[in-house]
């Protein structure tokens, strides 16, 4: 039997409430995971602890770890803390403020049973936000070599609506912290050059939590040099050409450095 885990993470400003929809939502799958493994990045507070507590005992998934650490790490290693206790054949990513569907893994485990040639099954994904704004859906390509097309110009996965086979996964070495918040679209070119087979089902299976503010923060200085750095990795690998490293380095820079406001009009364009 094909098994899964799941791969998730949480930290002191998250709120409890958020983490326990979470959770539900895996808890409660029509095809249940066998595993859950949650990295607790540092210290959490009383709330969380107890949402954490009541899941850990939950029933309907045969076994959940808690793995701690006692300082905040950051995503990317939090992620490689977790990778090494999931036993399940593959895994399936889930941040710990969004909620999956109730059949996100049982349509994705179906994918990867009829076609063993997979090694990453994500999908579409519902941006919703808690002070009214309209729900936004990102959709992207759904064919392997559309997906890694459109991967040379821009992130069209879902990072935490994924699906990845752990051999593989385990094979390009887990995340790496080299380009400070871009370690999902670093893993994807990784996996990429490694041979990995991808695919989207185009159907909404997680909806994720954002907010204005949110966006606001993905520029500055710091995001445009780890931009930068990241872009000029991708043409050393030679998963970008020069034309492709110099398009897309100049848009990227370009919207890292502008406004905020301007920041929310591009992302709302691109996920038309």
């Amino acid at each position: 039997m094909t098994t899964i885990s799941v791969l998730m993470s949480t930290y002191a400003g998250e709120k409890a409430a958020n983490l326990a929809a979470a959770l539900e939502s895996i808890c409660g799958q029509t095809r249940p995971p066998e595993q859950i493994v949650l990295v607790v990045d540092g210290p959490v507070g009383e709330e969380q602890e107890t949402v954490i507590a009541h899941y850990a005992t939950d029933r309907r998934v045969a076994r959940m770890d808690v793995v701690r650490l006692p300082e905040s790490r950051g995503l990317a290693l939090a992620m490689n803390a977790g990778l090494d206790r999931c036993i399940g054949d593959y895994i399936a990513r889930m941040d710990s403020d969004d909620i999956s569907m109730p059949d996100r893994l049982e349509l994705q485990l179906g994918y990867v049973t009829e076609d063993r040639s997979l090694d990453v099954v994500g999908s579409w994904s519902e941006e919703f936000f808690e002070d009214g704004t309209k729900p936004q859906l990102k959709i992207g390509p759904v064919r392997h070599h559309a997906i890694v097309d459109a991967l040379r110009w821009r992130n069209v996965l879902v990072h935490p609506a994924l699906l990845i086979r752990a051999e593989i996964l385990r094979r390009v070495g887990g995340y790496k912290a080299d380009f400070g918040k871009l370690e999902d679209y670093d893993l994807f070119v990784r996996l990429v050059q490694a041979g990995a087979r991808f695919h989207n089902i185009p159907k909404v299976l997680v909806r994720v939590r954002s907010s204005l503010d949110q966006r606001a923060r993905r520029g500055g200085l710091g995001y445009c040099i780890n931009e930068i750095r990241f872009r000029r990795a991708c043409l050393r690998r030679g998963f970008l050409n020069t034309r492709q490293f110099l398009v897309t380095t100049s848009a990227y820079v370009l919207f890292r450095l502008v406004s905020a406001t301007s920041r929310r009009h591009a992302y709302a364009m691109v996920r038309r």
